[in-house]
């Protein structure tokens, strides 16, 4: 069976700048906590429901296939969304209404007269819980094993001699992996049978606007009457931080409840954390919520640029990931990091930004500083 290409590097890394900018478009979805033991879910691309759709680029003349020909990288993302909850008009996404999205938005390329080559990067548009890290060769065993059981990477594996993709699901005995495969009955692959691997940033935390109607307007500090929509971007970060840490359940705010800006300023101004009554959040207080769960470490403020980006990817991809926020343009705004892309040769970061409509930002042009917490 044939399968689609999944990606195109040059075609990639321009949609990438240009889902870079401010006028980007994006749909929040609220996460779900991504715990041990959740349900996959599992389609197969011939299913009648949808393998005889079309997959193409609207008004080329190259060649056309259906999802039952070569959608086994769509069927194989349409599983992941799936797994995530993502919908699609109210529906749970499939490779139907996802092959539907893909032909409306770009989703896919023209590559030698083939028009229904899959572009990964439009999935980022779909969801914030994903983030394409890239396609690239294989990791070692170990390092891909890692990433699966922390949930911390999606894979799809390129098998069968390049002619086809696959979820992974988890890690089996020896050196294969569990897999979802949309077309033939096959539960495993071996890592030595794996040619290459699509690569997603799971990102479970919820995405805040700092201008929310619901919150923009709230003073933070006592005294000097500046509002969350103004200068809330650090707080809305931890906010945004304190919905999933470790990738599980929230951290509740003692007396407000589930942590969104509007509560955690309120915890804040009720627990001195804010600088002599100013808009200057006290990172050390920030524990007090659950000192059980939350540290401030003797790392947590970088006032430059010092931490290599390996380390960042690392501290990402932990079973308990640490808790990244970057200082950006100029030291004037903070996001919440969540992930990273290597269609740029790994500078680009993927980031929850509270105060603009963008995805990302440079690791080497606009970090200027760091804010690291430890939560689980």
């Amino acid at each position: 069976m044939n399968c689609a290409r999944a990606f195109l590097v040059a075609a990639a890394v321009v949609l990438l700048a240009a889902l870079s900018g401010a006028g980007a478009s994006r749909v929040a979805v609220d996460p779900i906590p991504m715990l041990p033991g959740f349900k996959w879910v599992s389609y197969k691309q011939c299913d009648p429901r949808w393998g005889s759709l079309v997959m193409k680029v609207p008004g080329a003349t190259g060649r056309t296939a259906t999802i039952c020909q070569s959608g086994c990288a769509m069927t194989s993302a349409s599983m992941m969304l799936a797994t995530l909850g993502v919908q699609l008009g109210g529906e749970l996404v499939n490779p139907g209404n996802l092959n539907a999205f893909l032909v409306a938005n770009h989703g896919y390329l023209c590559i030698d007269n083939l028009c229904f080559n899959l572009n990964m990067t439009v999935l980022n548009t779909l969801t914030t819980q994903v983030r394409y890290i890239g396609e690239q060769q294989k990791n070692s065993f170990a390092s891909m094993s890692r990433d699966i059981k922390n949930r911390a990477v999606f894979h799809l594996l390129h098998v069968r001699n390049k002619s086809h993709f696959v979820l992974a699901t988890g890690v089996a005995g020896g050196s294969s992996f569990f897999v979802n495969d949309p077309a033939f009955n096959q539960t495993t692959y071996e890592w030595s049978g794996v040619a290459d691997v699509i690569r997603y940033m799971y990102n479970p935390y919820r995405h805040y606007s700092q201008c929310n109607k619901s919150w923009g307007a709230d003073y933070m500090g006592l005294a000097n009457h500046t509002t969350i929509c103004q200068v809330g971007c650090l707080m809305d970060s931890i906010a945004s931080a304190l919905t999933a840490p470790a990738r599980g359940r929230p951290i509740l705010l003692p007396s407000f409840g589930y942590p969104t800006p509007a509560t955690l300023n309120k915890w804040l101004r009720a627990n001195g954390g804010y600088w002599e009554q100013t808009s200057d959040l006290q990172e050390s207080v920030v524990p007090k919520i659950d000192p059980r769960k939350i540290r401030w470490p003797g790392d947590g403020m970088h006032v430059k640029n010092d931490i290599p980006l390996s380390t960042i990817k690392e501290w990402l991809t932990r079973e308990t990931p640490r808790i990244v926020i970057a200082n950006v343009m100029a030291g004037q705004h903070f996001v919440l990091v969540v992930g990273w892309s290597d269609a740029d040769g790994g500078d680009t970061l993927y980031i929850n930004d509270s105060g603009f409509d963008r995805l990302t930002y440079s690791y080497s042009k606009d970090v200027v500083g760091w804010r690291i917490f430890d939560m689980k």
